[in-house]
């Protein structure tokens, strides 16, 4: 009768065990649902800590998946852009961050910067520091390696950070990749920004051609920037110190055949480092972001960019990352963020409004 039972119950523990593997297994087969996280605003517009922490990073599949064959439509740049609501901020709208995904690329270790397709909804084009040939990943929203490029013609010392931004032809999309890290002083002033088509994944075409190198001067120092964002045919390069942020201004439409010295835009104390930056495809939000702040400025048509970045920054939520150093708007209006290392998250924070 004791060895019957002992049956028993060996049997009920090995039936256990099986349905436990499985269900480990399921959890492990590279796919989570998106974790959503809601950020307390303050009274003066700026946000506090999340309410809940993120989850742990379950790594996605290290398989290209295919994209979908649709082209975002044209966002209108030309509407007028208006001052906001009295009491209100550029950061109010902005209370979810979501983790979308993970980087399942094996190649993207060191996300510097961050663009969203002006052609295909849902991809996301990124790059690595400096330690990478002249190559793009293009990554879902939700981390899906969408594959890798190469630009032909085109060299990266120190890639730093990068933005997408519509052609000269309806339909048509750049990619702005600037080379312009200068960690140890060595580079006597010059900068380049790499303008390059941008390429349709689903129809790769590697390397790419095309790409022409925009060579910069500034007038009045070395620097080290890792931030730029390109408006209205214009590029702004962001440099990178603890107690203050240059920003600089050069011609984004060149054939790259002089060396254009950038023009000094604004200083702004920010005390704190900025490691990325992205306006808004409309042109009503200028983002700079730092590894733990996100400053944000609501740009109107009738400012310049000097003018507006004169005035008082709120934050914006920032996701918690290892070391994040990349930001870039979406089509909604909503912004998204990748930091540095292997398979690191996917984060967008949604704009509510």
């Amino acid at each position: 009768m004791e060895r019957r039972s002992l049956l028993i119950l060996v049997a009920i523990a090995g039936v256990a065990l099986a349905v436990a593997f499985v269900l480990a297994a399921g959890r492990d087969d590279g796919t989570s649902a998106a974790v959503t996280t809601t950020v307390a605003p303050s009274p003066t517009g700026t946000t506090g800590p999340p309410t809940t922490e993120p989850a742990d990073t379950i790594p996605a599949p290290e398989t290209t998946q295919p994209v979908e064959e649709t082209t975002v439509a044209p966002v209108d740049t030309t509407a007028p852009i208006g001052a906001l609501p009295p009491g209100t901020t550029a950061c109010d709208p902005y209370t979810t961050i979501t983790k979308t995904g993970t980087v399942a690329s094996t190649g993207l270790v060191e996300a510097s910067g961050l663009g969203a397709s002006r052609t295909r909804p849902g991809v996301l084009w990124s790059h690595n520091d400096s330690r990478d040939g002249a190559r793009i990943y293009a990554i879902g929203e939700d981390g899906a390696d969408l594959g890798s490029f190469d630009i032909a013609g085109t060299l990266a010392f120190d890639w730093e950070d990068m933005a997408a931004g519509p052609g000269s032809d309806p339909g048509t999309s750049m990619l702005y990749l600037g080379d312009i890290g200068d960690n140890f002083s060595i580079r006597d002033g010059r900068i380049t920004v790499h303008r390059v088509p941008e390429p349709d994944p689903t129809t790769p075409t590697d390397p790419i051609e095309g790409a022409v190198a925009l060579e910069y001067r500034y007038p009045d120092g070395v620097y080290n920037a890792e931030a730029l964002f390109v408006w209205d045919g214009a590029i702004y390069i962001i440099t990178k110190d603890k107690e203050e942020a240059r920003v600089y201004r050069g011609d984004a439409t060149g054939d790259g055949s002089d060396v254009e010295t950038l023009e000094l835009v604004t200083v702004l104390p920010l005390g704190a480092e900025v490691s990325g930056a992205d306006i808004s495809w409309d042109g009503s939000t200028i983002a700079f972001r730092g590894y733990r702040t996100v400053w944000m400025w609501h740009h109107t048509s009738d400012r310049s960019i000097a003018d507006t970045l004169a005035g008082e920054p709120c934050t914006a939520p920032s996701p918690d990352e290892v070391q994040g150093e990349s930001i870039a708007f979406l089509q909604d209006g909503s912004y998204a963020t990748v930091s540095e290392g292997e398979h690191p998250d996917v984060f967008i924070v949604g704009r509510d409004g």
